[in-house]
């Protein structure tokens, strides 16, 4: 099920990415007190414990797609030297994370929302942004000394909903590591979107899986399986209407030859649907 990607023309791709591409190699400049080495370290250890805690999904042929799909777009970025790991998380919460390094943490409900490989790639493209910037490495250094596993757990999995864990966390003092600010997030949807046209991919799948987020918020509200994304993802509309201006910038002409959809997502629909639903999320935190 290897998605479809095909080579994408550089006169179309170069109007589109060449901005970001100056924006990521002055953010990356800025986050050198740590090494390649080192962050990759960071990365496996914290994926481990993370891995140890969340329940994932552990589909092959899921697994199988999601990474085949991450990887293409990975290796058309500024760190395509990085060994990258992609993992969906068994909760319909709707939510993904990245940690340093090159690990990827996506939730099943992200997978269950889309209904074309273009939005996931744009998930998939906006956390490997991260990466890229070395936004992670960032937060890590802001989250020294804290547990960062057990923030994690509650961040992409959204079960640290009662008062016992929730002060857990907080007296644990690693809340902040979870969340970017609104200026790191634009930064990723940027350079997000340049990665996925890179890669050969239509980037308005970005726009389309925001607004049905939004449209989904507003007719749940915040303690909808989606609040746990605007809780992490915060400035929303503001990025879907800035991915919009992109979007027309870039215009209809620049987007020929990019891939909305796939057969291999349409395969890996089918599995998702054949699979037993989720795990209820626990009354506590593991810790």
């Amino acid at each position: 099920m290897r998605p479809l990607v095909p080579s994408l023309s550089r006169r179309a791709a170069r109007a589109t990415i060449v901005t970001a591409t100056l924006v990521t190699a002055t953010l990356v400049a800025t986050a050198c007190t740590v090494s390649r080495d080192e962050e990759v370290a960071l990365g496996a250890d914290e994926a481990k414990q993370v891995e140890a805690q969340l329940p994932l999904l552990g589909d092959p042929d899921v697994e199988r797609y999601v990474s085949s799909l991450g990887r293409a777009i990975a290796e058309r970025t500024s760190r395509a030297d990085l060994d990258w790991h992609f993992r969906v998380v068994n909760t319909d919460v709707v939510n993904a994370f990245a940690l340093p390094g090159g690990y990827i943490f996506v939730n099943r409900g992200v997978l269950e929302r889309a209904d074309r490989m273009d939005e996931l790639a744009g998930v998939l493209g906006h956390e490997i942004a991260h990466v890229v910037l070395r936004h992670s490495v960032q937060q890590m250094q802001k989250a020294q000394k804290t547990n960062v596993g057990i923030t994690l757990v509650c961040t992409l999995t959204h079960i640290c909903n009662n008062a016992a864990a929730q002060v857990a966390i907080n007296v644990g003092g690693s809340l902040a590591f979870a969340k970017f600010g609104r200026r790191a997030e634009a930064q990723a949807d940027s350079a997000g979107f340049a990665n996925v046209v890179r890669a050969g991919i239509d980037p308005s799948g970005m726009q389309s899986f925001f607004e049905k987020l939004l449209d989904e918020e507003a007719k749940h509200g915040p303690q909808s399986r989606v609040g746990a994304w605007f809780q992490d993802h915060p400035g929303t509309r503001d990025r879907v209407d800035a991915i919009g201006a992109m979007l027309a910038a870039q215009g209809a002409q620049g987007r020929q030859g990019l891939v909305a959809d796939d057969e291999g997502f349409r395969v890996m629909k089918r599995r998702l649907q054949e699979l037993p639903p989720p795990p209820s999320p626990p009354d506590t935190v593991v810790q």
